[in-house]
């Protein structure tokens, strides 16, 4: 027996005297105190009994990374469901995902059944340390059990031995079920791809590619640059390292991607049969113009005053697109066709890689073109919040949201679909204000509705909208429409708006849609439509014909995580006015100065604008003269890099007088050389970055002769798709003009090192890795052995066979309180020491010893007849009367009391104690 609070014992003796001294009773009361209050403290100090009888915690660890075999996820559920029947009473399963890091599939669960993984992990690694570590933070420690480890061997990241000795310290110990795939007979791998940090345009220069092979080979080799072939050649590999040399040269400057790939007959692995390489040809900056007119008045501009500009239609950015970027100048563009992740990439190219940004008005820009709420958002130096001054006329929305089973698949960051969903649905709501209705339902095969058309003055239940549900089948379209009809027709506001949000790749039963919509659309309705998935997917032409019909909008949603934004842009052109549409007149400000000269400037106007406001610590060269007194030119540096916000519309209907102002030239001019990094900040310093296997080795080499930039280096890198935040990391000196730095890369992909010093900003060569460490050319054998070394250090075995684990697991201990019982029996002993102190007293017991004591005996009427009978008859009568007076005096007459004397009696022997 244990006690939770052992200490508390202590209080037992002075207890017991303080009850003795103060709480004194007579006779067996007393005692039935003692032991009351001796129960009473045990109890406080929690007694428990300890059995080991509840069963053991079991945890499956799962690699599932890119080196397991094809059907590694299917084998390992498998081995689960075997598990799973082999639970007895007590025993709980878990299971364990783990790639680059953990995630937990299935918490520890005596009941049910595993549903399959779920969540999704990167497999670009094989973290095991991480997966150990989770299963130990699952079992909690007063429980016991064993973990059960199913990968490859193939294991990235820290060493995971030390935490299998972690785990068996605790008694829990670490088996493994090796899982990988067949050997190749023939492993041909791209090791490297060697391309010079930096050539200069038209000069020749030699790149090199490194293959290794477990076992001489013939391959065929081919060399790719921007996607296209340049060589292929036929190599005998010999066994080991391979070394190929090319030869190319590059008239114009920018960046230059080298792919080598290697074909080998009876090669089974084919990830590592490709190495990539980027080379920067040196020249200097120039801008990337992003406009539906790379032909238009904005690109002439820039070239006739002698700006090197490369116009392209909008599309999906990416690091390697701003390489040798100076600025980035967006023409009216909508944030959706930068993509998702390329609204990332172009703020951690202004702020990190000190790149420029010069944005541009029109409908489609700014907070009507879905700006708000995005990561462009943070480095624009006006604000695109939403003031009550920016709302149209009351409207009235109705929101039909797909809650089909689609909808629970997991985004990269543990989210759902349904929950951005649910957080962009929230977000648009709260644009609205107090005189506009809503309503929001959900829709799979059904109708699940949040609440019905309801002023939004009167509070809605946002909570139950966030707490959003996958349901199951596909969203029922035509039964959603109809829905919306109902609602949207119970509301008399002037402005009335359906909103559907459905998959494009399972809207099912779209019914007689069409009656439908033109039953709205009648009425002054509108129809909007928000597809997840892409513009290709099955159902997509349906959503783009609901929204055509209904005189909508369609937005794709290609990346979850784009929801709240798109929502939040469709509520914003729908419930306020965040593009002002009507003439208006534009004054100078004394900031123009600091853009540069300008002559012949004077005020102008133009026919509209995008509503924004002036950020804190942002300059403004040009601003309205309504009542809006709205930002038309502000700048700001932010980070690394400047940024330039036209609010006006630079080449389109709504330019007006601007058109013809005789400085608009000067402001595009000097605001995209102002934004545009110095070439003199280049000039004392060179960045370089080498990888040696996938340690990347950035390098800042400084000029002697010059004084040595202040401050502290620091590396950036940043990825090439924006799919990991940067990650900052500490230069030290490695000689005294170099300063450098290491880093082990995760996985396969393209890094960005970019070296600040100061104000300073160098941009390295990009870093590629092609492929995955783990997938580095090595036989299963390796794998197996590895398994091996971690299962002794956590005093496991190889499971051939699921039978016996969690039979031959240590028994965890089940704890049995005390104190409930204890206190149970003390109320009882309480109620048999005021039954006893009530009814049974001393007096009563002393009388009773008494009466036993006085009682007459049998015998003595017996010598008195007797007596009689021997004496004469004479003197028999005075004999007996002799008797009867001796009998009286020897057996007094009994004392008679009343009640009330015997009551003060009682009294007074009360008072007496």
């Amino acid at each position: 027996m244990t006690f939770v609070w052992p200490q508390v014992l202590l209080l037992l003796i002075p207890l017991l005297l303080i009850t003795g001294k103060f709480a004194r009773v007579p006779g067996p009361a007393m005692w039935l105190r003692f032991a009351l209050m001796t129960l009473l403290l045990i109890a406080i100090a929690r007694p428990e009994l300890e059995f080991r009888s509840a069963g053991s915690d079991v945890v499956v660890v799962v690699d599932r990374s890119k080196s397991m075999p094809p059907r590694g996820d299917a084998s390992s559920e498998e081995l689960i469901q075997l598990l799973q029947s082999q639970r007895k009473e007590g025993d709980r399963l878990g299971v364990i995902s783990f790639g680059r890091s953990a995630r937990v599939d299935q918490p520890l669960s005596h009941e049910g059944s595993f549903g399959g993984f779920t969540t999704v992990v990167d497999g670009e690694a094989s973290n095991l340390a991480s997966g150990l570590d989770a299963a130990a933070d699952l079992i909690p420690s007063e429980r016991t059990g064993r973990v059960l480890v199913i990968s490859d061997g193939h294991a990235t990241g820290l060493d995971a031995r030390a935490s299998a000795r972690r785990l068996a310290a605790r008694g829990i110990a670490v088996d493994y079920r090796f899982l990988a795939r067949e050997d190749s007979a023939v492993d041909v791998a791209v090791s490297n791809v060697e391309v010079p940090s930096s050539v200069v345009a038209k000069e020749p220069f030699q790149l090199s590619a490194t293959l290794k092979t477990a076992t001489a080979t013939q391959a065929t080799v081919t060399l790719y640059r921007n996607g296209k072939p340049l060589v292929k050649t036929e190599r005998a590999l010999i066994e080991g390292a391979n070394l190929l040399t090319f030869r190319d040269l590059i008239e114009t400057p920018g960046l230059a991607s080298y792919e080598v790939k290697v074909e080998a007959a009876g090669d089974k692995i084919e990830e590592n049969n490709i190495g990539r390489a980027v080379g920067r040809i040196e020249g200097p900056p120039h801008v990337l113009l992003l406009t539906d007119s790379p032909e238009g008045t904005l690109a002439k501009t820039l070239r006739a005053a002698n700006i090197m500009v490369d116009a392209r239609v909008p599309f999906a950015l990416e690091m390697k697109d701003l390489e040798g970027v100076g600025a980035v100048v967006l023409e009216n563009v909508e944030a959706g066709r930068l993509s998702e992740n390329g609204l990332h990439v172009l703020a951690q190219y202004v702020k990190e890689a000190g790149g420029g940004l010069v944005m541009t008005g029109g409908k489609n820009s700014f907070g009507e073109g879905g700006y708000r709420k995005s990561p462009v958002e943070d480095v624009l130096p006006v604000s695109l919040e939403v003031r009550e001054e920016q709302r149209k006329a009351a409207i009235a929305i109705s929101i039909i949201m797909d809650c089909s089973c689609s909808m629970g698949a997991r985004v990269p960051d543990g989210r759902t679909k349904m929950e951005l969903a649910a957080e962009g649905v929230v977000g648009a709501l709260q644009l609205l204000n107090k005189n506009d209705e809503a309503s929001v339902h959900m829709v799979d095969t059904g109708d699940h509705e949040i609440f019905p058309m309801s002023p939004v003055g009167g509070g809605l239940p946002l909570g139950a909208v966030a707490r959003g549900f996958s349901g199951g089948g596909g969203i029922y379209v035509g039964v959603g429409l109809q829905i919306a009809k109902k609602e949207i027709l119970k509301s008399e506001k002037p402005t009335r708006h359906v909103l559907l949000f459905s998959d494009a790749a399972d809207s099912e039963e779209p019914a007689d849609y069409q009656s439908s919509i033109s039953a709205m659309v009648n009425e002054g309705i509108t129809v909007s439509v928000i597809g997840m998935g892409r513009a290709t997917d099955s159902d997509a032409d349906l959503l783009r014909d609901v929204a055509r019909r209904g005189n909508g909008r369609m937005y794709f949603a290609e990346d979850a995580t784009s929801l709240p934004r798109i929502f939040s842009q469709e509520t914003i052109a729908v419930a306020r006015s965040s593009f002002i549409d009507v003439p208006t007149t534009v004054k100078l400000t004394s900031d123009l100065s600091q853009l540069g000269k300008f002559t012949n400037a004077s005020s102008t106007g133009v026919d509209g604008y995008n509503l924004t406001y002036t950020r804190p610590q942002s300059s403004v060269a040009l601003r309205s003269e309504d009542e809006n007194a709205a930002p038309m030119v502000a700048f700001w540096p932010r980070g690394a890099g400047r940024v330039v916000a036209i609010t006006a519309e630079i080449d389109g209907k709504y330019t007006g007088a601007l058109r013809n102002w005789p400085a608009e030239r000067a402001l595009i001019e000097q605001s995209i050389r102002w934004v545009m990094p110095s070439q003199a900040r280049e000039v004392e310093g060179v960045a370089r970055a080498v990888i040696n296997g996938n340690d990347l080795h950035v390098t800042l080499d400084l000029d002697t002769s010059s004084p040595v930039p202040p401050g502290n280096a620091t590396l950036m890198l940043l990825s090439g798709d924006a799919r990991v935040p940067p990650i900052e990391l500490p230069m030290r000196w490695e000689d005294e003009d170099r300063l450098g730095a290491h880093f082990v890369l995760p996985g396969s992909g393209t890094w960005h090192p970019v070296v600040k010093m100061g104000d300073r900003v160098f941009r390295a060569p990009p870093a590629t890795l092609p492929w995955a460490p783990e997938f580095e050319p090595a036989p299963a054998k390796e794998g197996h052995d590895w398994l091996g070394l971690m299962a002794r250090a956590g005093n496991g075995i190889e499971r051939l066979s699921m039978v016996g684990l969690f039979s031959e697991a240590l028994q965890s201990e089940a704890r049995v309180a005390l104190a409930p019982y204890l206190v149970g029996l003390a109320l009882l002993i309480m109620l048999i020491e005021v039954f006893v102190r009530r009814f049974i007293t001393v007096e009563m017991l002393l009388r009773r010893a008494k009466a036993k004591a006085v009682k007459p005996k049998p015998s003595a009427p017996v010598k008195v007849a007797v007596a009689s009978a021997m004496s004469s008859s004479a003197g028999a009568t005075s004999v007996t009367e002799e008797s009867d007076a001796s009998s009286k005096e020897a057996a007094p007459e009994p004392k008679v009391q009343s009640a009330l004397d015997q009551a003060r009696e009682r009294a007074n022997r009360r008072t007496r104690r």
